[in-house]
């Protein structure tokens, strides 16, 4: 049976910090698909929940001509907002980075350059509807049963 005094000392061992980098890697393309799907491709903002500027007339012509083999992002239509997908690299390399307490989510260092010089300097993040999605459906459960498994 265990005492009061053995349950604190398992309870000390719990690193909070990297059972979550855990979790957060586990659970990376769910995380990342948050801020590229559900807030650039279904709602048309960014993580400050502003809207992304919108296609131009010469991009739909231009998609239009010369569409990409990932049709992924296909709506280019004048006007409707930017959804930032034009080979899929970008997109396909969102990742997640945590720095301190601080979860980042970014893409590779060619796709970050163009994203942010063509959709928003806060495109990367989360809005908290999303953060909210984050803490309590993806991390908080396997942080518990983490714990449980330790104590």
């Amino acid at each position: 049976m265990s005492t009061v005094s053995d349950l604190k000392k398992r309870l000390e061992m719990v690193n909070v910090r990297s059972l979550t980098a855990d979790i957060v890697k586990t659970h990376e393309q769910k995380i990342v698909d948050l801020n590229r799907e559900d807030q650039i491709f279904i709602k048309g903002i960014d993580a400050l929940g502003r809207s992304l500027e919108k296609y131009a007339q010469r991009t739909q012509k231009y998609y239009d001509d010369s569409p990409p083999g990932d049709t992924t992002g296909f709506i280019k239509d004048a006007g409707t907002p930017y959804n930032l997908f034009w080979t899929g690299k970008s997109y396909y390399g969102f990742k997640t980075y945590i720095r301190g307490d601080k979860l980042y989510i970014t893409t590779n260092a060619r796709g970050r350059k163009l994203l942010l010089e063509n959709g928003s300097v806060s495109i990367f993040g989360l809005i908290p509807e999303n953060q909210e999605i984050l803490n309590w459906e993806i991390i908080a459960p396997d942080l518990i049963e983490a714990i449980k498994k330790i104590l």
